[in-house]
C-alpha cells in the first residue's frame, strides 16, 4: 500500500511540474522574456520586470522554483526582478533553484553555471546609505554595479552574491558565502565576507 501511495504522490508531482513548466514559458513570452531550446521552470517563480528591463536565456536553462521540487528550497519561491533599464543575461546550461536574480544595473551568468539553492544575486544596495534619503516615502535605491558570473562556476547552497562582483570561470564559492569582492577564476572561495581558500 505505501510503495503505491509513493508512486501516486511521484506522478502527480510531475504532472504539476509538466505544466507548470509550459504554464512558466507562456508567462515568459507574456513578460517579452527570451528564451533558448529546452528552457524548464518548474514551481511558481515570481517575474516582476519594469518596461524597459530586459532579460535574455540561453538553451537548457533548468530553474526549479518552490513546492518543495529541491529538499534543499523547501517551499521557496525563486524570483526573477528587473528594474527600469536593467538587463539579465542568462547562458546556455545553467542550472538554479529557488534563486532570486534582482537586477538594478545588469546580471550576466555564463555558460554551465550551476546554482545551489535558495542563492540571492542582488546587484544593488536597494536602499540609500544616507538615512535622511530612507526616510522619503520614494524608492531611495543606493549604488548599484554589474554582477558578472563567468563560465562553469558552482555557487553553494544559501549564498549572496552582491553589486560589483565578478566571480572567475571554473571557481567555486562554498554554501553560506557572502561575495562583496572579485573572485578570480580556478579557486574555491567562501566566507562572510567570500575569500579565496585555495586554488584548485
Amino acid at each position: 500500500m505505501s510503495i503505491l501511495f509513493r508512486k501516486s504522490i511521484r506522478f502527480v508531482k510531475r504532472v504539476r511540474n509538466r505544466l507548470s513548466a509550459y504554464w512558466n514559458l507562456v508567462r515568459f513570452r507574456l513578460y517579452g522574456i527570451g528564451y533558448g531550446r529546452n528552457c524548464t521552470v518548474h514551481g511558481k517563480l515570481y517575474i516582476n520586470l519594469f518596461p524597459s528591463a530586459e532579460v535574455k536565456i540561453g538553451d537548457n536553462l533548468y530553474f526549479s522554483s518552490g513546492w518543495n521540487i529541491n529538499a534543499l528550497c523547501s517551499n521557496r519561491q525563486g524570483a526573477v526582478y528587473a528594474t527600469g533599464g536593467a538587463k539579465i543575461t542568462i547562458g546556455d546550461n545553467v542550472g538554479m533553484s529557488s534563486t532570486v536574480l534582482w537586477a538594478h544595473e545588469s546580471i550576466t551568468v555564463g555558460n554551465n553555471v550551476k546554482i545551489g539553492g535558495n542563492c540571492i544575486l542582488i546587484d544593488t544596495d536597494a536602499h540609500n546609505k544616507d538615512y535622511i534619503i530612507r526616510r522619503g516615502q520614494h524608492t531611495d535605491w543606493g549604488v548599484s554595479s554589474p554582477i558578472v558570473i563567468e563560465d562553469d562556476v558552482f555557487i553553494g547552497v544559501n549564498c549572496i552574491v552582491l553589486k560589483g562582483v565578478t566571480i572567475g570561470a571554473r571557481s567555486i564559492v562554498a554554501a553560506g558565502s557572502v561575495v562583496s569582492t572579485n573572485i578570480p577564476p580556478d579557486c574555491i572561495a567562501g566566507g562572510n565576507p567570500a575569500k579565496v581558500i585555495r586554488f584548485l
